[in-house]
């Protein structure tokens, strides 16, 4: 057995498979194409679930893959085992109702021991405890001794595990998992009472699902009428083993990036078992950083942005110990094309976005990492000196790891510096249900053969509907199908049903690409239907519809009939997108690349990758260059093109889409070429005009900008110049200049009244000092009062008790200003006094009674409350309060 690149490994793999009668397919995004219920690939089986069915439509009955694949159940292993990874490439090779056990057997063993030469020695099976055909197979056809093949239960040798007796329903089967045995010559462990082979001498490198039943209620398994196979090899598991190294960091997939960190950080791999822990997790972690923003999943604080981001933040963490600043990860982009980007060409292409959003995220949680220490410092200020299990020590700390990816370790040992235990029994129910949250999240079991409405019409055998709308708006067509309540199909919708619509043909666009779905009408004979939206299942374009004369029924002939000025205005702004995509490129750097959109008939927004605001001038200049193409008036030409053509073309592919062997190509002009399937004007200058209304950040390293074009642009202007029109008539007087002078001259009289208004507000605070601090009663060494004082503001109220702290020196006082309609509340507490009283448990208190909110620290906290009229009550609270 030689040692093989792992690139070696991997198309060996595809050619072999090839030469089986396999297609060869690419691999699906990271974001899981057309199902909602899955927030990542996590298995190669994923884009196929349709030819699992027998619904699919692909031309190919055998095909072969190699996934990229994201799992993140196992987050806190990876870097301290030597097999756990969240990003991993699955190998893989399918049969939809083809070939089956005998076959599936043969290859993968002829794979392993005659392509890769794995001895056969080092080889062990298992197979599920019922299934004799695929144990017959592996003794009788390919040889392997009976004391190299071991059943095991449900829970081990059946997808989905344990289906039998736990579900869910659906299609399953036996699967049988194959091993490499590190130690051939030692004696084998007896089958008898063994759950599954020790991990520290067996290495699992392939596994076998064999999906030949339907689960039913109760555990009844029925023969599925095509049988399928899933093969699944971890790519990085088999490279180790061909290297002959414990641990698939060592591998070549992963040594380049302990090499750079190890240069970075002038920390050599190896030599220290904390720091090699931290450099495999940056090294697993930012290949998944990387490959997750190339596919679209931009690092966010929802869905799969906030895996993304915890990632990200966890390497960085892991980075910051090892010495390095912020902005180290963004460096290590590069490593990820180096390494993969021959297999995968999306994470060379987008290697600028890349680095700026990474960079941006780490910049970022670098302040939010001290903010985690200053958190956990109030935290341990904040705890009474009564220590109990009520403090939820164990609840904050998983708090600090999951939302700031704070260490635990820190957390622990900085509590112990202050006297308390970590609860760790709290904190590991909190992260065991965190873990629960992930594997739900990223499951593909329970869901990926989940029914949908499209299955339903398929099944019926409809016809999947012809779009026309790129060359009319107007068409002829057949109900193929209504969809009521819940997508039951129904017979017919009388006037008043909100029901969706299937046709054979449509001119309709569906909501796609960030273009919303056209609107417009179906007429047939006596029945008017307003669509009001359209969307694509699965080929099926179902129009979100409202009946609003007569009975639409299904089969009918109907005209369908697009709003055209809707879908006009939605053209301007689609094509506006496309050039001020190109302009943030050419005025703020390649970096920039589209993050997002949605493009309606009002408006366009257009989300986009930068870490910082646009100035003034660059916004400007960035409307001057797409409304210099408009006024070129540069022909739109759309184009089919093979996928290699575009981008040797030059044309623009976006974050997360999956592309076919042909693509739709849209170009400007030579100003703008982009991939795109959309409508959009015949020429530049049918835009009218175009302006930006915002730009605003969304998140860290991504941002939007909002625009108009066309007769919203005159809207706008017309809008504007009579708004300063009613002012100039309020500030009397005549032109757009005289206006912006007037209002100069007016911030200059009111900087002058506030001065004046300070210096008559200090001469009364020092009397109202005075007027406290002989309202102050004695307490046993300190002072407190309850003081109301109506006319200050809550800056003055603040600065009244501040000033009184200091002359008293050991005080605790609460100012209450009664104004119109509400009472500010402010409480002031000397730092020897916050054992006892805390200001803002103070304010929170009185503020609540006077039904508003408010709080602070223990030494000074401001709120304020709308009830005036309960102002006595929150007086006495106060006063109670401050006398304990």
């Amino acid at each position: 057995m030689q040692p093989l690149p792992t690139a070696e490994i991997r198309e060996r793999f595809l050619s072999f498979f090839e030469k089986q009668g396999h297609a060869r397919y690419p691999s699906d995004s990271l974001i899981p194409s057309d199902d909602p219920t899955l927030l990542f690939t996590g298995a190669g089986m994923n884009q196929f679930k349709d030819m699992f069915l027998g619904r699919g439509k692909l031309p190919h009955k055998r095909i072969t893959t190699s996934q990229k694949c994201l799992r993140v159940p196992d987050l806190e292993h990876v870097g301290l085992t030597p097999r756990h990874h969240t990003f991993f490439e699955m190998l893989g090779n399918f049969s939809f109702g083809e070939y089956f056990k005998k076959e599936c057997i043969r290859w993968e063993w002829d794979f392993f021991s005659k392509e890769l030469g794995i001895p056969e020695k080092n080889l062990v099976v298992t197979v599920y405890e019922d299934d004799e055909e695929a144990y017959a197979i592996w003794r009788d056809d390919i040889g392997v001794p009976e004391e190299r093949i071991y059943r095991f239960g449900e829970k081990e040798n059946f997808w989905p595990a344990s289906a039998p007796s736990k579900g869910p329903n659906g299609p399953c089967g036996p699967c049988s998992e194959i091993y490499y045995d590190n130690a051939p010559d030692q004696p084998y462990p007896s089958n008898e009472g063994l759950e599954d082979l020790p991990g520290d001498r067996f290495t699992e490198i392939g596994n076998c699902v064999f999906t030949q039943f339907e689960r039913k209620d109760g555990g009844q398994l029925d023969p599925l009428p095509q049988k399928n196979i899933d093969v699944g090899l971890g790519l990085e598991r088999v490279s180790a083993v061909l290297a002959q190294v414990p641990n698939n960091f060592e591998t070549d997939l992963f040594q380049p990036y302990l090499a750079h960190l190890s240069e970075k950080s002038g920390k050599q791999y190896g030599k220290d078992a904390t720091d090699d822990v931290r450099m495999r997790r940056i090294s697993d972690h930012i290949r998944a950083v990387v490959f997750c923003i190339a596919d679209g999943a931009l690092p966010s604080n929802e869905g799969r942005g906030y895996v993304v981001r915890k990632i990200l933040r966890r390497a960085a963490r892991d980075g910051f110990d090892l010495g390095l600043e912020p902005g180290f990860l963004a460096g290590m982009v590069d490593v990820v094309g180096e390494v993969m980007g021959d297999a995968y060409p999306e994470v060379r292409e987008h290697a600028a976005q890349c680095r700026s959003l990474i960079k941006s995220e780490e910049e970022g949680f670098a302040t939010v990492y001290r903010q985690g220490m200053q958190r956990l410092d109030r935290f341990v200020a904040d705890l009474p000196q009564e220590r109990s299990s009520a403090n939820r020590t164990g609840e904050f700390a998983f708090e600090l790891h999951d939302t700031f990816g704070f260490p635990v370790d820190i957390t622990r040992v900085v509590l112990a510096d202050h006297g308390v235990t970590l609860d760790e029994a709290e904190f590991e129910a909190a992260m065991n249900a965190q873990r629960e949250r992930a594997r739900a999240a990223s499951a593909t079991s329970d869901a990926v053969f989940a029914e949908n409405a499209a299955m339903a019409m398929r099944d019926r055998g409809l016809a999947t509907t012809t779009f026309v709308g790129y060359d009319a708006l107007e068409a002829s067509a057949t109900v193929l199908a209504i969809l009521g309540e819940g997508d039951a199909l129904l017979e017919e919708a009388s006037a008043g049903t909100e029901c969706k619509v299937v046709v054979d043909t449509s001119p309709f666009y569906a909501q796609g690409g960030g273009q919303v779905g056209d609107c417009g009408t179906i007429q047939g004979d006596g029945v008017v239907v307003d669509v009001s939206s359209n969307a694509s299942l699965d080929g099926y374009y179902l129009h979100t519809a409202k009946v609003r004369e007569g009975t639409l029924k299904r089969g009918a002939s109907v005209r369908m009939q697009v709003d055209a000025s809707a879908r006009r205005s939605t053209e301007r702004n689609h094509t506006a997108t496309h050039l001020l995509h190109a302009a943030l490129k050419n005025v703020v750097g390649e970096h920039v690349s589209q993050a997002g959109s949605e493009v309606s008939p009002e408006r366009l927004r257009f989300d986009y990758t930068h870490g910082e605001r646009l100035s003034d001038e660059e916004l400007s200049r960035i409307e001057d260059q797409v409304n210099g193409v408009v006024m070129d008036a540069e022909p739109v030409v759309a184009k089919i093109r093979g996928l290699d053509e575009a981008r040797e073309a030059g044309f623009v592919a976006m974050f997360g889409e999956k592309y076919g062997d042909e693509v739709r190509t849209l170009s400007v002009g030579e100003y703008s070429k982009e991939l795109c399937g959309g409508t959009h004007v015949a020429n530049s200058g049918n835009i009218g005009s175009f302006r930006i209304v915002s730009d605003s950040a969304i998140s860290a390293g991504t941002r939007r900008i909002e625009a108009i074009t066309g007769a919203s642009v005159v809207d706008a202007a017309r809008g504007e110049r009579h708004q300063l029109d009613s002012i100039a008539k309020l500030l009397k007087v005549q032109h757009g200049d005289d206006v912006s002078a007037r209002v100069a001259q007016l911030v200059d009289d009111m900087k002058k009244l506030r001065k004046d208004l300070q210096k008559a507000t200090a001469a009364d605070v020092g009397k109202a000092l005075d007027d406290l601090v002989a309202a102050a009663e004695d307490r046993d060494g300190w002072r407190s009062v309850v003081f109301q004082c109506p006319g200050l503001q809550m800056k003055e109220a603040q600065d009244l008790l501040n000033r009184a702290k200091k002359k008293l020196e050991s005080f605790a006082g609460v100012v209450f200003v009664p104004g119109d309609g509400e009472v500010l509340v402010t409480a002031g507490v000397t730092k020897d006094l916050t054992d006892r009283i805390q200001a803002g448990a103070i304010v929170k208190e009185c503020a609540g009674i006077l039904g508003g909110g408010g709080g602070g620290k223990p030494e000074m906290a401001q709120g304020k409350g709308k009830d005036a009229g309960r102002l006595a009550e929150a007086v006495e609270r106060a006063t109670a309060m401050l006398a304990g």
